[in-house]
């Protein structure tokens, strides 16, 4: 997608505003941190990915909406890339204020029409993703997901209820023709109990599709149960793509369980490469072979909780002394509807260099 200013976007939304109701919308997502080196000397840190939507309700069932975006972006000695909230590898340094500060650019159209209330008609740029976290660090589906992270496409699409159908040209080449598929079965749907199975298929057609799979596929299967006070779940995801001829396997295991003020939040992922010997981050869509994170946390106040996460990282089975431990407290504030703060530290243990300290602080707003 070719990206420019944001001023046709202002200029849409004012011409627009005399004869609709004009709503905007949107993601806020900032953070800060030191990271500490075995000297304890610090390296400052700040990132921030905002999303924007300007949406036009032409009627009670037509509307478009224009969206915008800007997040900050991290360069190392080989690439520079968009940046990620509390992400210690991909953040920005502080006084980088060029890539610290990037422009605020068009991201997208889409035209949306509700032919019946529980289906409707879309028109423009879709993003599809499947197989999302729960853990902190990888929900960001621009960047990890258990079957597929976004992808973006401009084309057509078919959307009932939480099902969706869309197909159209690819972001990814100008030659590649994207089909994306997926919808909810409900086969238990109770005020107390739910299950439901999720399957998503995903193919791209073309000689040159920009891309190193042709298609993704998987199925997710959520069951969440409510007992008085006791709440649990658990979300099984398994996702699979082709590699140079062979298929990745993966797998996410997520439970969770809440009983009055007691949390506790699980994941572990696992991933069955295609080939041993090649390298690991072309094979999957995250940062680690295998995965594991427990946080218990306790709700001190409607406002407040305090948490204590443990994570096991090992981004390579086969490469000895790249795993390494986190552990650390994370204080939960939420000040309003749709708002938190999370204030965090940790110590990283790693196998075979100096052990790590980091701090900081993140913050998200949806409205």
């Amino acid at each position: 997608m070719r990206k420019q200013q944001i001023l046709p976007l202002v200029f849409m939304s004012a011409s627009m505003a005399m004869a609709a109701e004009v709503v905007i919308h949107g993601d806020i997502n900032a953070d800060y941190a030191t990271y500490w080196d075995n000297e304890f000397s610090p390296l400052n840190a700040a990132n921030q990915d905002i999303d924007l939507l300007g949406t036009v309700y032409m009627d009670e069932n037509f509307s478009v909406t224009v969206m915008g975006k800007t997040r900050s972006t991290y360069v190392s000695d080989s690439v520079t890339a968009a940046s990620e909230v509390r992400h210690e590898n991909r953040a920005t340094a502080m006084g980088d204020n060029e890539n610290r500060f990037t422009a605020f650019n068009f991201n997208g159209v889409q035209m949306h029409w509700n032919f019946t209330p529980s289906a409707a008609v879309v028109f423009g740029d879709l993003t599809y993703s499947a197989g999302s976290f729960s853990y902190y660090y990888w929900r960001n589906t621009e960047n990890y997901a258990v079957i597929l992270k976004d992808q973006k496409l401009r084309g057509i699409g078919f959307e009932l209820e939480d099902g969706r159908i869309y197909i159209g040209a690819s972001n990814n080449n100008a030659t590649a023709l994207t089909m994306y598929g997926t919808y909810p079965f409900a086969l238990l749907s109770r005020t107390e109990e739910r299950l439901t199975i999720t399957p998503s298929v995903d193919w791209v057609f073309g000689k040159h599709i920009g891309r190193s799979y042709t298609y993704a596929l998987g199925t997710e299967i959520q069951y969440a149960k409510s007992v008085g006070d006791l709440n649990y779940s658990v979300t099984g995801t398994w996702g699979t793509h082709p590699y140079k001829g062979k298929n990745v396997h993966t797998f996410l295991l997520e439970p969770s369980f809440n009983f009055d003020f007691f949390n506790l939040g699980m994941s572990y992922y696992q991933a069955l490469l295609a080939d041993d010997d090649a390298p690991v981050d072309e094979q999957i869509f995250t940062d680690d072979e295998r995965m594991f994170y427990v946080e218990p946390s306790f709700n001190l106040h409607k406002k407040l909780a305090l948490g204590l996460a443990y994570e096991f990282h090992d981004p390579s089975l086969q490469t000895d002394g790249d795993s390494r431990h986190f552990v650390g407290p994370n204080i939960y504030l939420y000040p309003t509807t749709d708002a938190e703060l999370v204030v965090w530290g940790g110590y990283n243990i790693h196998s075979s260099t100096a052990n790590t300290f980091s701090m900081g602080m993140s913050g998200k707003v949806h409205f």
